[in-house]
């Protein structure tokens, strides 16, 4: 028996796709990283050095400042950004 072979616009067709996927899958996890705030350029954060400084202030009682709505990770600029104060 002779094996029946694909037709070139079948492939041609799942080549199209397999982009698509890899292109859609590249922009989500661009968009993931991306999706956490920068933090404010507030004197506590300028000298936040390590995540233990950020965890005593965002896990503590403090009034006015928000807790901390995700697990602790190893380093906070991983995902969130320094933002610098223009001019400086």
């Amino acid at each position: 028996m002779a094996k029946k072979q694909k037709s070139t616009g079948q492939r041609n067709f799942f080549r199209v796709m397999a982009v698509i996927g890899v292109v859609a899958i590249y922009f989500l996890g661009r968009e993931f990283m991306s999706a956490a705030p920068r933090l404010s350029p507030s004197t506590e954060h300028k000298a936040a050095q390590t995540a233990e400084d950020c965890l005593a202030c965002h896990m503590g009682q403090i009034k006015e400042i928000p807790i901390m709505p995700h697990r602790p990770m190893g380093t906070c600029t991983f995902c969130h950004e320094k933002t610098t104060l223009p001019g400086s």
